[in-house]
């Protein structure tokens, strides 16, 4: 059974405030971040993710980064926890997500006290304003409520995805607010931790997710293939994996974005912060940063495995 309904005790200005703003020479956001959600919206690229860099992945506030080329990036104030209402303080800001709503407002899914929140806002730059009560709570669903996804189909029915332990999976409403909950769907594909993601491609649907543990070196991404949603799902395959060689691991977390007009993807994916001796000193999986890489589909429908790169894919949006 979920939690019951619990008010918050403190004032808003007596909550925690936890942000790390280190500079990294090492990825093209030059800070700690994780849990990527790219988009493209207005002709821009715009990313969502967890501002990492605090321990037990505790940041209390989501920043919205904005870039026509993938390389440099402008940072906008998104959401601060301490002005969700139903937040009480425990936990962090974790893995947002958007989606832009049949009435053209954007909404930023989100978590904290480990529940699932949502925000909205009038432009993908925000920032947002959070709905009083979370969308999911803690307890529902025989799921860890973590890691909020998107899927928009081709005839443009949205979808809300999430959980950990468990992937969940339920059409949203018109105001992407709620989702119904009779029509909820959950599997676990492959050996599933987190990060459900769906992309479709040529009548086929792929779900990729995160297997293993955040803090260790193995954490990786695969893949499945389907004629439909409802599956079957074919044999897991791998997608991105660590690359001891390069001093890179725990390649996981991901999100995918088609180019508009063209057939072209990219995938958005966190990982160690990179150390030119070897992983990040510590490898606790709160340190971690964001990279891109083209996302190739073959012939066949497979996807040509990520290599992970040292640097990471620039690609200039305009023509």
């Amino acid at each position: 059974m979920p939690e019951p309904r619990v008010s918050r005790a403190a004032a808003p200005e007596a909550l925690p405030h936890r942000v790390n703003d280190t500079v990294l020479a090492t990825n093209p956001l030059r800070r700690y971040c994780a849990d990527p959600n790219l988009a493209v919206f207005d002709g821009r690229y715009f990313l969502y993710c967890t501002d990492d860099g605090v321990d037990d992945w505790g940041t209390t506030a989501f920043s919205v980064y904005v870039s026509d080329d993938l390389a440099t990036w402008e940072r906008h104030p998104a959401l601060d926890l301490r002005d969700v209402p139903w937040w009480s303080g425990a936990d962090g800001a974790w893995a947002p997500s958007i989606v832009k709503a049949a009435d053209g407002r954007y909404v930023m899914t989100f978590v904290a006290d480990s529940q699932i929140g949502a925000a909205v806002a009038d432009t993908p730059y925000g920032p947002f304003v959070a709905e009083p009560e979370p969308i999911v709570r803690r307890g529902e669903f025989d799921c860890h409520t973590i890691d909020p996804g998107t899927f928009v189909d081709d005839d443009g029915t949205r979808y809300f995805l999430w959980g950990n332990g468990r992937a969940c999976i339920a059409p949203y409403a018109d105001d992407c607010l709620g989702f119904d909950r009779d029509r909820v769907v959950s599997w676990v594909p492959g050996d599933f931790r987190e990060a459900i993601w769906i992309h479709r491609r040529a009548g086929v649907y792929y779900a990729s997710w995160s297997e293993n543990d955040a803090r260790d070196p193995e954490y990786c991404v695969k893949y499945a293939m389907s004629e439909s949603l409802e599956g079957p799902w074919s044999e897991p395959r791998t997608l991105v994996e660590q690359d001891p060689g390069h001093g890179i691991y725990a390649t996981g977390h991901h999100s995918i974005v088609n180019i508009p007009g063209t057939d072209e993807w990219i995938i958005a994916y966190h990982r160690f912060a990179y150390h030119p001796g070897g992983r990040w000193e510590g490898g606790d999986g709160c340190h971690r940063e964001v990279v891109f890489a083209p996302l190739v589909h073959r012939e066949d429908g497979s996807i040509e495995p990520v290599r992970p790169q040292v640097g990471s894919y620039v690609r200039p949006l305009a023509f």
